[in-house]
């Protein structure tokens, strides 16, 4: 109890005599560490969580840095976590904000760009006309298209070049290219802004231009497949023009004789002009009557053709002679009034029924028209009762009243 008592006295003593002061002070510093620790760390984004994205470049740069941007659209979406350099390029690990992430398609393309020519680099990521509908992943790999080119990367390629050139061969050019374009500077002047013009109306049309040339390729294997034709074309062409080379005084001839020819021709049109013009007007009623007429013309030379077998054996085509089949038939009925009075009502173009649309063994179409002859002609084929044979005279007067009782 004692030594307690005088512990505690003891730590009175020295908190008393300064040292409370100095532990109060080490908890200030200490505090004061912390917060800037944890304010340094909340700068840097060290309580953000991030999603790890691998770009693969050709190269990164001179300039692009650790902690570069990563953009798209221009909207700042994480920082570069570390660039890493192997032999076929250079590997950047980009730490992209999730919710940010999701702006990002999945086939968005990168570049590496920087602000001016001499500014720091940066990544963006580069959206295509159709983007896709799904967001790009954590821990994706994309292929960077290009890399800005840097001032002092241009000023080394022209360096080298200059080092290949003689200075006086330089000199020379240079004098011969100012001499040249010594006063003709409103000229020159024109010819850019034409120039410029040109290439305006040009720029719309790129995308066309570069599908045009990816199609040469093609074109160019279709040529190189049919290039033996087209050798075996030329060889022929090349024989035909000796052809023409050899018989060029026959050709010449031939050429003379045609321009006489239409010379001649055209003595006999200029002199017969009237005439032509006369002829023409006077065929176009024949032409319209004809043109009106041809399918009928058509059908019936067609079935003229059909019936030139049957002609042949009548007329000698077998045997010679004319063969025939005759026979008596009994007359129609004459002539009554007024049923037979003439009528003229018929109407509609050119027929031609029943000449080559026929079927075999059966009857033509006949066209029933409104006239007194609008039936086919049907002779008097029914039997007669008489005790004797007909008479001839029954036959050719059959109709007649009272003949068939004589």
């Amino acid at each position: 109890m004692a030594d307690s008592k005088h512990s505690e006295n003891g730590l009175k003593r020295a908190l008393s005599g300064g040292l409370g002061l100095k532990l109060a002070g080490l908890a200030m510093v200490l505090a004061l560490v912390a917060v800037v620790t944890v304010a340094m760390v909340m700068f840097v984004g060290g309580f953000t969580p991030t999603s790890k994205i691998l770009v693969e470049a050709p190269r990164s740069g001179l300039v692009l840095d650790t902690d570069a941007k990563v953009k798209v659209r221009g909207v700042e979406i994480g920082r570069v976590a570390s660039v890493e350099y192997a032999e076929d390029g250079a590997r950047l690990r980009l730490e992209v904000s999730p919710d940010k992430l999701k702006m990002v398609p999945s086939n968005a393309g990168v570049d590496i760009r920087s602000t001016t020519v001499f500014g720091a680099k940066y990544v963006n990521f580069i959206i295509p006309d159709e983007p896709a509908s799904t967001s790009l992943k954590p821990g994706s790999t994309v292929s960077a298209s290009r890399v800005t080119v840097e001032f002092n990367t241009l000023f080394q390629h022209l360096s080298d070049v200059l080092a290949q050139l003689d200075p006086e061969k330089l000199n020379a050019t240079l004098t011969a290219l100012g001499t040249a374009l010594e006063g003709r500077g409103a000229k020159l002047g024109d010819l850019l802004s034409r120039s410029d013009a040109y290439l305006r109306e040009i720029n719309p049309y790129l995308p066309t231009l570069q599908q045009d040339l990816n199609k040469t390729t093609e074109v160019t294997g279709i040529y190189s497949d049919t290039v033996v034709d087209l050798l075996r074309t030329v060889d022929n062409a090349t024989l035909t023009s000796r052809t023409f080379i050899d018989e060029q005084d026959n050709l010449d001839a031939v050429l003379t004789n045609v321009i006489g020819l239409a010379d001649t021709t055209g003595a006999v049109l200029r002199q017969n002009e009237n005439n032509l013009v006369t002829a023409l007007d006077l065929l176009r009623p024949t032409s319209a009557l004809l043109n009106q007429y041809a399918p009928a013309l058509n059908c019936v030379i067609t079935g003229v053709g059909g019936l030139m077998p049957l002609a042949e054996e009548v007329f000698g085509g077998v045997l010679p002679g004319v063969g025939m089949n005759t026979n008596f038939m009994f007359g129609s009925k004459p002539y009554t009034y007024p049923n037979d009075l003439p009528k003229v009502n018929a109407t509609g173009g050119p027929h031609c029924e029943g000449v080559v649309d026929r079927a075999p063994e059966s009857h033509s179409d006949y066209l029933v028209t409104d006239t007194n002859q609008g039936a086919p002609y049907v002779p008097n084929t029914g039997p007669i009762t008489i005790n004797e044979g007909p008479k001839v005279f029954q036959l050719l007067f059959a109709g007649l009243p009272g003949v068939d009782k004589l």
